[in-house]
């Protein structure tokens, strides 16, 4: 038994390093990382736009970070080694699984306007003015930023960015996994914590709920990643070609539901203690608003009186730890088991 667990570590040691780096150049080291990286342009054009205080129009950094690594990327397809894994038909088929977790990500911040009075499109007239180039108070004073073009024009740009997303996500990973799927979805989750209120909000702190919509939100996008293959499997039987992971696509990957459920309580609990920390280094950082935002001044206590973010990342920590446990313990019982059952 004891020869067979370890032969069956070094294989899962093969396998992690056959993920980050192959020979045929399948590994993030290789084409796929490449091409991940590619997907993430659109995003990437935003945050010029964004660090740079609108110094940079959205329209230059997407012409410069989106569109001409795109057309870079095109011709590399042909070149890409036969046992890479990516190939026009699997970037394809990708292109389109893409779209289900960016749709379930929109459509799940719809009830958070209509209870919570949170607009999510209210920054897609300041993208689609950056892009077409009617900036300035004068268009903002003359209304001309708020036209159905400055909207669909943002809205394009917001899309770009969740369907490359999850394209880059889709590129990396050989197998899906709703673990996997939901440690993605936090990593982005933290990263517009972190961005959009010292970039973008710099003069009206967000309350709590803005934190708790995006969390929200991208944890729907974690689900549409994960079920978007299934779908696929199930209305075209194919699922050797998926993900360009050879044979067995996701079908065949086994794991105990405890271990999946503890690895994303653990996940949460730790996204929490980041998204905590940063939230109370936000609120203590900047001034008070101004102006009412949602609805707030300022951002109300969260959930208890006196008890600050910066505790509630103790907390996050706390169930971070704790579910790691039994992340592992679980882990290891499973493999046991199977063992047993051998």
């Amino acid at each position: 038994m004891t020869d067979h667990v370890s032969e069956k570590d070094e294989g899962e040691h093969r396998g992690l390093r056959r993920l980050i780096y192959d020979k045929n150049g399948g590994g993030w080291l290789g084409y796929r990382g490449l091409f991940a990286f590619i997907f993430f342009t659109p995003t990437l054009g935003m945050f010029a736009y964004w660090i740079t205080y609108t110094g940079i129009t959205l329209g230059t950094g997407m012409f410069y970070l989106t569109l001409i690594p795109f057309m870079v990327a095109l011709p590399l397809v042909a070149l890409l080694p036969g046992k890479s894994g990516i190939t026009p038909k699997t970037l394809g088929i990708l292109a389109i699984l893409a779209v289900v977790p960016y749709s379930l990500y929109d459509w799940a911040r719809v009830p958070m306007n209509l209870i919570f009075g949170i607009p999510f499109w209210d920054h897609w007239f300041d993208w689609g003015s950056s892009i077409l180039g009617t900036t300035g108070s004068n268009a903002t004073a003359t209304g001309t930023i708020f036209t159905y073009e400055q909207l669909t024009t943002g809205l394009v740009a917001h899309i770009l960015r969740g369907w490359g997303l999850a394209m880059a996500y889709y590129i990396l990973v050989r197998k899906v996994t709703l673990l996997s799927a939901f440690v993605f979805s936090w990593l982005m989750t933290i990263v517009y914590w972190i961005v959009f209120p010292v970039w973008i909000l710099t003069d009206a702190l967000p309350p709590w709920i803005w934190f708790f919509v995006a969390w929200e939100s991208h944890m729907v996008f974690a689900l549409g990643l994960w079920v978007a293959p299934k779908i696929f499997q199930r209305l075209y039987n194919r699922s050797s070609e998926l993900n360009g992971i050879g044979k067995g696509g996701t079908s065949r990957y086994k794991r105990s539901w405890k271990t999946t459920l503890f690895g994303i309580l653990s996940s949460q609990g730790f996204g929490f203690m980041v998204g905590s920390a940063w939230f109370g280094y936000v609120v203590s950082s900047q001034p008070p608003s101004l102006y009412p935002v949602f609805g707030y001044g300022k951002p109300p206590p969260v959930l208890i009186e006196g008890f600050g973010p910066f505790h509630w990342a103790v907390v996050g920590a706390v169930i971070g730890v704790i579910f790691l446990y039994l992340t592992l313990r679980s882990r290891k019982a499973s493999s046991l088991a199977k063992q047993n059952q051998k």
